[in-house]
């Protein structure tokens, strides 16, 4: 067995992945538990952009010896490009504990803290590096990251422009200044992004870091106010983008159809009486770029309410019961997979969730919104809805962590967009009085009926600060943070109008045509 490994590493080191993969495997087959010869498929397979199946090696490496650092080091860096944070975190507070000295290990430590919600933790953990290391740059980005998000934006401000003169070339922080940062300037950017440009003229340039600097160059001439620039950036970055993910639009439409199809009226009357009792969730749904922080925002200003955010769990138990879709399920199957999807949802959100109500912001739960209906019917469901120019024009604009690859070409995002409208044509049609539309231009012309109604339909009484949202000084993740912290943001109500011409793609798209 030592020989065989022996020859499956130095086929490894030579760059002969195929054998030296076939050999590790080989071995595995053998032994499984087998925690070096884990750790070497993991790595060849990180090595080879396969992280997903990567981890699932590195785990049982990491379980057979749990407290062995290059194994955990190794863990980490499989884990955090997944957004597994849950496992990076655990892994990380190992490695701490092993290297109580190493700060970029707690540095490591509080970006993943933020990732999982605790912006409390990482702040405390970032001053705590900084009080050690004086001028570590990128301690005092991750300050302003946590501080910006628990509201307290100036001083997150102040952190971001400390980390940028302590370290002028962080792009991390560069970006988090022009996020953060709405009606702020910082005159180091203005030399600094300049340099961003030329720096993206290097033939060699990797495209990640391409797309990076295109984003936060088309940013900062956003800001500026030099619409030609800062569109030619934002399409370079969603170019690069683009070009590195796989997009069927055939295979959303067929999606849509199933999900139209399996959600029909036959299994509404089959559902007649048998849908949970549980009136506590609040869907917050629609396009991403809707409105939909903006509504929870002013929801979890509530007494009674509690703010989840984007939560996973309702697509993740679905998909384990995804055959549902499938015709030979019959109406009694569909019935019970979508009670089960249910009650594993309502007990994973109320481990952690004790208000009386609680609000799910997953904007693609639209996606759902016939299980929803069904199996909660004392759900609130919420759809935000937007200019569909200004709702697309957002998405674009907007360089999301794993988005869809549809995000990043005009015409496929316009004709996302129409088959979006097409399924919650559907769904209006069945379930139509369980449905409040939340429309974000309405909100922002008349605030105070709209919260006033919007309340109504959570039959929540009207609260005070639910009319002053912008005070509540709950965590905000998503990239609306600014906007939420004002009492209310006009700014964007045509936020694409100085690029009309260059948006003539998603117009013809959403429109009906191909460009």
């Amino acid at each position: 067995m030592q020989a065989l490994l022996q020859q499956a590493e130095q086929f490894h080191r030579q760059g002969n992945i195929s054998e030296a993969e076939k050999g590790y495997r080989s071995l595995l087959s053998q032994e499984p538990a087998q925690p070096l010869i884990n750790a070497r498929l993991a790595t060849l397979l990180s090595q080879t952009q396969r992280n997903a199946e990567a981890l699932v090696y590195i785990r049982r490496a990491i379980d057979a010896i749990p407290a062995h650092p290059e194994l955990l080091s190794l863990g980490v860096s499989i884990a955090a490009p997944l957004a597994e944070n849950q496992l990076a975190q655990e892994w990380l507070g190992r490695l701490s504990q092993l290297k109580p000295d190493d700060l970029s290990i707690m540095e490591q430590l509080a970006g993943v803290m933020i990732g999982n919600h605790q912006e409390a933790k990482a702040l405390e953990l970032a001053r705590n590096i900084i009080k050690k290391s004086p001028d570590n740059a990128n301690a005092y980005n991750l300050k302003g990251l946590a501080m910006s998000r628990l509201g307290d934006t100036e001083k997150g401000f102040k952190a971001f422009q400390k980390a940028l003169k302590l370290n002028p070339g962080h792009l991390a922080v560069i970006r988090n200044l022009l996020i953060y940062g709405k009606n702020k300037s910082e005159p180091l950017l203005d030399e600094i992004i300049p340099q961003l440009e030329q720096r993206l003229l290097t033939p060699q340039l990797a495209p990640p870091m391409k797309m990076n600097l295109a984003y936060i160059i088309s940013m900062y001439y956003e800001k500026k106010r030099i619409p030609e620039k800062a569109f030619r950036y934002l399409k370079a970055g969603n170019d690069v983008n683009r070009s590195s993910v796989q997009y069927s639009h055939a295979q959303t439409e067929i999606q849509f159809q199933l999900l139209k199809q399996c959600f029909n009226e036959e299994l509404k009357a089959a559902f007649e009486g048998k849908g949970l009792e549980d009136a506590s969730p609040i869907f917050i749904l629609g396009m991403p770029r809707s409105g939909t922080t903006l509504i929870e925002q002013i929801l979890s200003s509530h007494s009674r309410v509690g703010a989840e955010g984007e939560i996973l769990d309702l697509r993740k138990f679905f998909e384990q019961q995804a055959d549902m879709l499938q015709d030979n399920t019959t109406l009694e199957q569909k019935v019970e997979k979508c009670l089960l999807i249910a009650q594993a949802y309502l007990s994973s959100v109320r481990d952690r969730q004790q208000a009386q109500h609680f609000t799910d912001k997953m904007p693609y739960n639209f996606m759902l919104l016939g299980l929803i209906a069904l199996a909660m019917p004392k759900a609130r469901i919420i759809h935000c809805t937007r200019d569909p120019v200004e709702t697309c024009y957002s998405i674009y604009k907007q360089n999301f962590s794993g988005s869809p690859a549809y995000t990043n070409n005009l015409e496929e995002l316009g004709l996302y967009y129409r088959e979006y409208q097409g399924l919650m044509d559907h769904w209006q049609t069945l379930f139509g009085e369980q449905i409040y539309e939340a429309n974000y231009e309405r909100m922002v012309a008349e605030p105070e009926s709209q919260i006033s109604a919007l309340l109504a339909y959570c039959q929540l009484e009207p609260e005070e600060q639910c009319f002053a949202f912008h005070k509540n000084k709950r965590a905000v993740r998503t990239a609306s943070v600014s906007q939420v912290r004002q009492p209310i943001y006009k700014d964007s109500l045509k936020a694409s109008s100085p690029y009309l011409e260059q948006l003539a793609p998603l117009i013809k798209a959403l429109k009906g045509g191909s460009a």
